[in-house]
């Protein structure tokens, strides 16, 4: 009922993958591939099929004798912890039977040496209401309804946004749909250049091969460009499923930044998606508890906030613990961290 499909195995992981009505871009092969490619973990799809349910689970494997605090502590390859991809996650279910899904999930994980998992729940599926672990959620997120007519759309946003875009089309910005990534070279340098004026952390300078493998997703993945004076000054990534699409990354050239460029930009990516029959666009939130860019977001969706949960769950108690003690004869190691898994502080 339960099987594992290697991320080398990649016609037949998409396959599975699109075989669900509802399937979304984070779970394909390409977007796991490019984060695996980063060091995130080995990937994994966990497929469950008793023929009244189906459900799919992407899993990042990382092997913990590979961090540092523990390397010749514990034996390679022997001990491992989960989490889902950067992102959204958790199980995509068809049908009713979660206990049964859970339960054969459980059951490999504790075979294969799996000490605990971290999830970052989906926001549309609700999986985290059936998950039998721990949950919780300190942050919310930005959900744009596509299925109400445009024009009330448009009035649904927050007066400065219909302000700035207004000023924006007045500048007679122009806006560029690229489905093949043919622009990659301008659109990083923005990037990055946003990168730096945000002080972001490090871990969001993906390099040039990272995109290079998500526009490997053909049919999921387009760039929208702001053109101005023929230059690009603004650029955003967005990935999609069948149903959803999510603003990824992306920047705005700062010297343009009082075209309003960046909500023209969210403008016409909400407009394409719409008219691609595509029911939400995905904001996301900000770096932390609705701070200035999840207020910036929102303004496009003012009631489209919902909670975003993650899941924590030991499948190992004993073996949790004994990697906690392992830590704290660590100088500076702060057993009170809240951090999950505590080991990995």
């Amino acid at each position: 009922m339960l099987s594992i499909i290697d991320f080398q195995d990649n016609q037949k992981w998409d396959e599975v993958v699109k075989s669900f009505e509802n399937y979304e871009v984070n779970y394909l092969n390409g977007y796991v591939n490019a984060f695996y490619r980063q060091g995130d973990g080995e990937p994994l799809l966990v497929y469950y099929n008793d023929n009244e349910t189906r459900a799919i689970n992407v899993i990042m494997k990382r092997d913990i004798s590979k961090i540092e605090d523990l390397t010749n502590k514990i034996p390679a390859n022997t001990w491992f912890d989960l989490s889902t991809p950067y992102g959204y996650g958790g199980f995509l279910i068809e049908g009713k039977n979660y206990e049964k899904v859970n339960k054969a999930y459980e059951k490999y994980c504790k075979e294969e040496g799996f000490i605990c998992e971290f999830v970052r729940f989906h926001l549309i599926n609700e999986y985290h209401l059936k998950y039998n672990g721990e949950i919780e959620t300190n942050t919310r997120n930005v959900v744009r309804d596509l299925e109400v007519p445009l024009d009330l759309m448009f009035m649904d946003f927050e007066h400065k946004v219909r302000k700035s875009i207004k000023k924006a089309n007045k500048a007679e910005l122009e806006i560029e749909v690229d489905l093949d990534g043919k622009r990659l070279n301008e659109f990083l340098s923005i990037y990055y250049g946003t990168m730096d004026r945000s002080n972001a952390n490090k871990t969001f300078y993906y390099p040039k091969e990272f995109f290079e493998n998500l526009n490997k997703m053909e049919n999921n993945f387009v760039y929208l460009h702001v053109w101005y004076q023929k230059k690009i000054i603004s650029t955003e990534l967005v990935i999609f499923g069948s149903e959803n699409c999510y603003s990824f990354l992306g920047g705005t050239d700062r010297e343009y930044f009082h075209l309003s460029a960046n909500n023209y930009l969210k403008y016409e990516i909400i407009k394409w998606a719409k008219e691609k029959g595509l029911k939400r666009f995905i904001l996301g939130g900000g770096y932390g508890a609705d701070d200035g860019i999840f207020k910036y977001k929102k303004s496009f969706a003012p009631n489209g906030v919902c909670s975003f949960y993650v899941g924590k769950k030991v499948f190992n108690e004993e073996k949790y613990n004994e990697l906690v003690q392992m830590r704290n004869e660590d100088m500076g190691f702060e057993s009170d961290n809240l951090f999950f898994p505590k080991y990995r502080a």
